[in-house]
């Protein structure tokens, strides 16, 4: 058992104000300082420059954003870590339904995140800056957002199509230049009012990173959309689909992409197997509570995972309501956590919360490749 302090973050103004509220939470920590500030080997001036002109031509404001974080770290843009490694991690269950299929009329999205948690920011991150939405998601090196949702009813949620692509030695090696998914996530929910304009937005964007990307709007819009070494792919339902939702794990669903990634981890197939049948079990009229106990109900039967060590365990659940702007999450895929709500209406509280996480070592079956079937 090891306890980790959590996170709830206000963030308002212009851009570049936000970036340096931001950096002077991680001035005040120096471990989190020397991180943010270490840059990376091999990411030099013009590797920076290149960076640079990617985020301004698809991702509006993050440069200036970058520099408050970097004035307030009393640092050079070029050496913060964000850069390097979002210029070009995890594994994760997400669903989307649609307003048939849920008690109370509303879309819903539920969600669980699994990685290693030296690698999760714990922070929940409120932003109203100016000439953007405003959203609530779970931050990526303060920045980027692994999920979220935002002031016009979109809900944006991601797990990784493959083995995740990114910087580190022992990650897959990006097969295209492009953005990471956290800077993607974080430009939809800034600049998107609903699925249509993400599928604007993402038709020409560069995307380095292998994603399973589920949309949902208020409008009980949906769409899931797969990126695999620089291909793309999507599905779009509504209420007028035969099927009324979408879900996703860690390996390619869409006909487009299978062929191109045809073998998978074992336990990647066996989550979906849980969904499916989940879903297929209640049928319409699920609520939000029995949404949180498929989350946190332990694997294979569930979606929880508690092998951290093994870069596969829970660090979050959640259950958003982009329709009523809210959001439940519980850290650690664990109900003695408890569930935090969280509402673009009314006050947002910031502070810090101690929450426990218990790891287990993982089954060796958990990473045995199968065929994608």
């Amino acid at each position: 058992m090891k306890t980790v302090y959590t996170r709830s973050t206000l963030l308002t103004g212009t851009h570049y104000e936000a970036g340096y509220r931001l950096g002077t939470q991680y001035a005040a920590i120096p471990q989190l300082k020397s991180h943010f500030t270490a840059g990376y080997p091999g990411f030099g001036t013009e590797e920076w420059e290149k960076a640079a002109a990617l985020f301004s031509q698809w991702c509006p404001g993050l440069n200036e954003e970058l520099q408050g974080v970097a004035d307030a770290l009393q640092t050079r843009p070029q050496n913060l870590v964000y850069y390097a490694m979002t210029w070009l991690r995890p594994g994760c269950s997400h669903i989307s339904l649609l307003p048939s299929m849920t008690k109370d009329g509303h879309p819903k999205v539920a969600r669980n995140y699994e990685f290693n948690d030296a690698f999760e920011d714990f922070n929940v991150i409120k932003t109203s800056i100016q000439g953007a939405y405003a959203h609530i998601g779970t931050s990526v090196l303060g920045l980027g957002r692994d999920d979220g949702f935002n002031e016009m009813g979109l809900a944006v949620t991601m797990s990784s199509t493959t083995f995740p692509v990114g910087v580190d030695g022992n990650m897959r090696r990006p097969a295209v230049t492009g953005l990471q998914f956290w800077a993607v996530i974080r430009t939809l929910l800034d600049t998107c009012r609903d699925v249509a304009e993400c599928l604007e937005r993402l038709k020409d964007m560069p995307i380095a990173f292998n994603m399973n990307l589920i949309l949902t709007d208020k409008a009980g819009n949906a769409a899931l959309y797969e990126t695999l070494d620089g291909r793309k792919a999507f599905r779009t339902i509504n209420p007028d689909s035969d099927a009324q939702y979408l879900y996703a794990t860690n390996h390619p669903l869409l006909e487009e992409l299978i062929p191109h990634e045809p073998q998978v981890l074992e336990n990647s197939l066996k989550r979906c197997g849980n969904i499916k049948a989940f879903l297929q079990q209640h049928g319409e009229g699920l609520d939000t509570e029995e949404l949180k106990q498929f989350l946190l109900t332990p694997y294979p039967a569930g979606l929880s995972c508690p092998y951290y060590d093994d870069f596969f365990g829970t660090t979050k659940s959640m259950v958003i309501d982009p329709a009523a702007g809210t959001m439940e999450l519980c850290w650690g895929g664990q109900e003695g956590n408890g569930w935090q709500h969280y509402s673009l209406e009314g006050d947002f509280t910031e502070g810090v919360r101690a929450v426990k996480l218990c790891s287990q070592p993982a089954p060796p079956s958990l990473f045995q490749l199968t065929d994608n079937k």
